[in-house]
């Protein structure tokens, strides 16, 4: 009886994984322009989404670079 509560639970949260996996890999990111405002270490940080905060840190990088 406990293994099947265990197989039942495991099975779940592999299902609840698999549908988030697949949502954040499927997801198109919105461009965002860079400029001083949007490169400012404040407006880096107050991004919410971590694909979204790293794809503006590296354009922001990148435009800073000699």
């Amino acid at each position: 009886m406990k293994s099947k509560t265990n197989v039942a639970i495991t099975l779940a949260a592999a299902a609840l994984l698999g549908i988030f996996g697949y949502r954040s890999l499927t997801r198109q990111v919105q461009p965002v322009a860079v400029n001083a405002a949007n490169c400012a270490p404040e407006h880096i940080r107050s991004v919410t989404d971590a694909m979204e905060r790293s794809i503006l840190s590296a354009q922001c990088a990148k435009v800073r670079k000699p």
